[in-house]
């Protein structure tokens, strides 16, 4: 993970493996903020935003679009290391990165995933997730959908057909590295990198469009389902005003 976040931050000098370890052990467990981790099986020390407030606690803060102001159109590379930034109160765009997402997946996790359009409702979707080595091109795999959202990942766009659009067992594509099913680059249609199936019904990388509709006067008419997209929740018109990617270890009795 590469600059995102602010060098500038005074960060709270414990190590822990996750947020859900801060909640439970750290002094200032309880509030939300940038803390620094170190994750099971790894040795590097990184910097991550803790949502301590949404239901349980312990949520690690891994996406999150709100203004359009980050270019999400980026290399494979990039969405390895991660881009963007957060301030201290979690404010800002950013991609955590897909190599740390693979370390940290490796044990039993939960995707909260959190939507809003452009009338002020909100949504979530939830599943359990692993995401696989980049040997294995970052592979997505996720289970037991619950939530208001529909389930994009697993059950796809039924009107486009499940088998094209379902999400979980995906590869993650960019525009210079095309791994989804489809003949062509889903990446350079659709934009953003994404599990891309053949080829969504989710995109939350997609282009972000101001008010929620795209601008013909900037588009080819193939171009009308690339914004930031949740198909059961919103058409594939619509592109969403803000949407959050968070993870925390499986709750255990």
């Amino acid at each position: 993970m590469q600059d995102v976040f602010p060098s500038s931050v005074n960060l709270i000098n414990f190590v822990f493996l996750d947020c859900e370890d801060i909640h439970q052990k750290h002094t200032s467990g309880a509030q939300s903020g940038i803390f620094k981790i170190t994750p099971a099986g790894s040795a590097k020390v990184f910097s991550v935003y803790c949502d301590q407030e949404t239901t349980l606690g312990g949520w690690l803060l891994i996406q999150q679009r709100l203004d359009g102001s980050l270019n999400f159109n980026r290399t494979w590379e990039d969405y390895k290391k991660g881009f963007g930034s957060l301030d201290v109160k979690g404010m800002g765009e950013f991609w955590l990165g897909n190599e740390i997402l693979h370390i940290l997946t490796q044990k039993d996790t939960v995707l909260r995933v959190e939507l809003e359009d452009w009338e002020g409702d909100k949504v979530y979707a939830e599943y359990n997730i692993r995401i696989g080595s980049e040997s294995e091109g970052y592979r997505l795999r996720v289970s037991d959908y619950k939530g208001t959202a529909g389930d994009a990942l697993i059950r796809g766009s039924e009107e486009d057909g499940s088998e094209y659009t379902a999400h979980t067992n995906m590869k993650f594509s960019t525009y210079d590295r095309d791994s989804d099913q489809w003949e062509d680059n889903c990446a350079e249609v659709y934009g953003g990198g994404w599990w891309y199936n053949n080829c969504q019904a989710a995109n939350l990388n997609g282009i972000y469009y101001s008010g929620g509709q795209y601008d013909p006067r900037n588009n080819a008419p193939y171009e009308i389902e690339n914004g930031v997209v949740w198909l059961p929740f919103r058409p594939s018109d619509y592109s969403l005003k803000a949407v959050r990617m968070k993870i925390r270890p499986v709750e255990t009795d």
